[in-house]
C-alpha cells in the first residue's frame, strides 16, 4: 500500500501531509527547518526520519507544489526559497519518495480552490477534521493535505484508465 504525501514549501515555512491509499490521514506537520541568519533550508535529518519512520517500508509517492521565481520578488527571497526546495527535493529522493511536481494552479483547480488560503483552511477543515488546523497561519498544513488529496485522486483516476 503506498502512502501519499503532499508538500506545500511555501517560502520555507511549508508545511507536509501524508495520508494512506483510503485517503486517512496519519500525520500533518510544519517542515522542520534550519536558520543562519535570514537564509533558511530544511533540517533534512529531522524530515528524513520521520519520513521514514511513517513509510515503514512502504512505498511513498510525494506530491510537491512547484516553486519558481515570482513576478517582483526580490534576489535575497528567491535564493532563500530556491536554497529551500532543492533541500526539501534531495531530502525526498533520500527518502525513496517518487516525486510529482505541481504547480499552485494545477492542482488548486484540480481541487476546486483558488489563491485564498482561507479557502484552503476551510475545505481541509472540512475534509480532515482531526487535522491540526487550529492557527490561521496552518494554510501551509491545509495546502499540504489539499495536496495529498490532489495527489490520491490523481492516483485513483491513473489507477481508472
Amino acid at each position: 500500500m503506498s502512502l501519499i504525501l503532499g508538500v506545500d514549501p511555501g517560502a520555507v515555512s511549508g508545511a507536509y501531509a501524508i495520508l494512506d491509499e483510503s485517503g486517512a490521514l496519519l500525520d500533518v506537520a510544519d517542515l522542520p527547518t534550519i536558520a543562519s541568519g535570514k537564509l533558511r533550508w530544511i533540517d533534512a535529518p529531522a524530515l528524513l526520519s520521520r519520513l521514514i519512520e511513517l513509510k515503514a517500508g512502504r512505498p511513498m509517492i510525494a506530491y510537491v507544489e512547484r516553486q519558481g521565481a515570482r513576478p517582483g520578488q526580490g534576489l535575497s527571497s528567491t535564493f532563500t526559497s530556491a536554497t529551500a526546495f532543492g533541500s526539501l527535493l534531495a531530502t525526498l529522493q533520500i527518502a525513496g519518495c517518487s516525486i510529482e511536481l505541481a504547480t499552485a494552479a494545477q492542482w488548486k483547480t484540480a481541487m476546486g480552490l483558488t489563491k485564498d488560503k482561507q479557502r484552503s483552511l476551510d475545505a481541509a477543515r472540512l475534509r480532515f477534521p482531526d487535522a491540526s488546523l487550529d492557527r490561521k497561519k496552518d494554510h501551509g498544513r491545509a495546502e499540504s493535505l489539499m495536496l495529498a488529496l490532489y495527489g490520491l485522486t490523481r492516483r485513483s483516476v491513473r489507477a481508472a484508465a
